[in-house]
């Protein structure tokens, strides 16, 4: 459910590699659509279009008829949806007749950004973590290896306040690794206690594409370390809350975008269907809450929930954490993107969570304080209503199985304008938001009873 609207390769691959790209927007963000550059029209070979719609019937018409054509919706608001129309496709005759706007000169694919069997294991300690202004990893995106080894050196470096855990094992051997992130009292003999405060865990890209969702969520480990005398620091919310963050709950995924193709969605894991065998399935509809089928012929779709519930080895082991891991108050699921703050429920409309009117206060303040940093505005509400019904998602599960009461899941930036090929620079002003949003979130749960 992302949208891109780059106009060539070079300039995607610019982005990637670092370099700036003509300024669309301030670090403060905005809720609305810039207008794309046109860089290269030589170059353009994909689709993006635009619907617009003027009820949230026509709005689920569209989403029906993308699903049973098998397309790939990037961006979805009350008002229009973005859908993305590869090269070899005739736009289908059911959407020629509906009003939309075609929002290329797109983009043609990024080439793979670099190969793991070239690229050594980075030694650790390569990084600066006294400072979180200048320590240079929050410069740039950053590949599984690099990520992996600034988790080890977080917790070689703060030995009394991180551990590094491994929650599961991916189909291509990868761990699902987290930080468990707390300060520990003494007993009598000098020893750690267990954490024993409220926890709160945050999930970076389920979806391997956004890249920005991992980046947030290292971003906001680090701070979590770093002096409380520091500007950003948020080191203060470990006097009464402990902090679990999985930065890349979809490691091969997550590879896959760096090693071969930028744009993939879903895990690697292999599937079958209908006869038919394909990689991956899009791990935020393959939680046991509400979970929901999709037809056999439609194992190869983006939208692919996978033949049962917790089917993908990610969900079933992050789950697992959830369920065992005790006093867990609050779980943030990172993405993008969109600029939204979303609570339960996602499976319906109808329904509400028992806690919704605590939620939409706690969403509300969440968005107010983010906002305060740069001035990004974010949207508040149900999934559903914000975006559209599907079940098998994360926080449904969390807030009803998990009985996790404060659950939301964050869209980050934009809205557009970079999609989720944001560049590097705003790795730290996502992150200092996004900070200051799960500080308030973290003070707010403080006063209130479990």
């Amino acid at each position: 459910m992302l949208f891109q609207s780059l106009a060539t390769v070079s300039a995607i691959a610019g982005i990637a590699a670092g370099a700036s790209l003509p300024s669309l927007a301030s670090s403060q963000g905005s809720h609305e659509q810039l207008p794309l550059i046109p860089q290269n029209p030589q170059q353009v070979i994909y689709d993006v279009r635009r619907f617009h719609v003027s009820s949230r019937g026509e709005l689920d018409e569209i989403l029906h008829h993308a699903m049973s054509n098998d397309l790939d919706v990037w961006r979805v608001t009350q008002d229009d949806v973005d859908i993305y129309f590869p090269e070899s496709l005739t736009v289908p005759s059911v959407f020629q007749s509906k009003n939309s706007t075609a929002l290329s000169p797109s983009w043609t694919p990024i080439q793979a950004m670099t190969a793991s069997a070239n690229h050594p294991y980075p030694t650790i300690g390569t990084w600066n973590l006294t400072s979180l202004h200048s320590c240079t990893f929050h410069n740039t995106f950053h590949d599984w290896l690099d990520i992996n080894s600034f988790m080890q050196q977080m917790a070689e470096d703060y030995p009394d306040l991180v551990r590094v855990v491994r929650i599961g094992r991916t189909a291509e051997g990868r761990d699902i690794v987290g930080l468990s992130i707390g300060r520990r009292e003494q007993n009598k003999k000098g020893k750690p206690k267990k954490w024993r405060k409220h926890r709160t865990v945050i999930q970076g890209a389920q979806h391997a594409r956004e890249w920005i969702a991992t980046s947030t969520a290292l971003y906001f480990a680090h701070s979590l370390l770093v002096d409380k005398k520091e500007t950003g620091s948020t080191a203060k919310l470990l006097e009464h809350m402990d902090f679990t963050i999985i930065p890349v709950p979809n490691p091969d995924g997550y590879a896959y975008t760096w090693e071969h193709e930028r744009l993939w969605y879903k895990n690697r894991q292999e599937v079958v269907g209908g006869g038919t065998r394909c990689k991956g399935l899009d791990l935020n509809r393959n939680w046991g809450y509400e979970w929901q089928r999709l037809p056999d012929h439609k194992v190869c779709a983006e939208w692919y929930p996978g033949e049962h519930a917790f089917e993908a080895l990610e969900t079933r082991a992050i789950s697992a954490y959830l369920k065992w891991t005790p006093n867990i108050r609050a779980f943030i699921d990172l993405r993008s993107y969109g600029q939204l703050i979303m609570h339960p429920f996602s499976y319906s409309c109808k329904v509400h969570a028992k806690d919704e009117e605590n939620l939409i206060e706690a969403g509300l303040g969440m968005s107010k304080a983010l906002m305060k940093k740069h001035g990004t505005h974010m949207i508040t509400g149900s999934l559903c209503e914000k975006l559209y019904g599907a079940g098998g998602n994360v926080i449904d599960w969390a807030y009803s199985e998990a009985k996790i009461s404060v659950a939301y899941s964050v869209m980050l930036r934009d809205t557009g304008t970079y999609g989720f090929l944001l560049p590097p620079g705003m790795i730290r002003p996502v992150g200092e938001e996004t900070a200051d949003m799960v500080a308030y979130l973290a003070k707010w749960i403080k006063t209130r009873k479990p």
